[in-house]
């Protein structure tokens, strides 16, 4: 549920948001991610839908950067 929030902007990731995971919280994060990343990815916006596009890429790149900033915490936590 927290990946779907994530992707449509309703929770903002930072460090702050990880803080509190553990190990197997950052896999299972991890692997939501991965999912709905490539259930975005295979979305088709018709061509000339600019704000569908534009949509699209925002999920894609709200849900990459949460992985980014996951990554870098569980890699600090070690």
């Amino acid at each position: 549920m927290m990946v779907r929030d994530i992707a449509e902007g309703y929770i903002i990731a930072s460090e702050l948001t990880f803080k509190k995971f553990q190990s197997a919280d950052f896999k299972t994060f991890a692997f939501e991610i991965d999912k709905l990343l490539r259930e975005v990815r295979a979305t088709v916006v018709p061509t000339g839908e600019v704000e569908a596009t534009q949509k699209r890429h925002r999920k894609m790149q709200r849900l990459q950067q949460a992985l980014t900033i996951a990554n870098n915490v569980r890699s600090r936590a070690r």
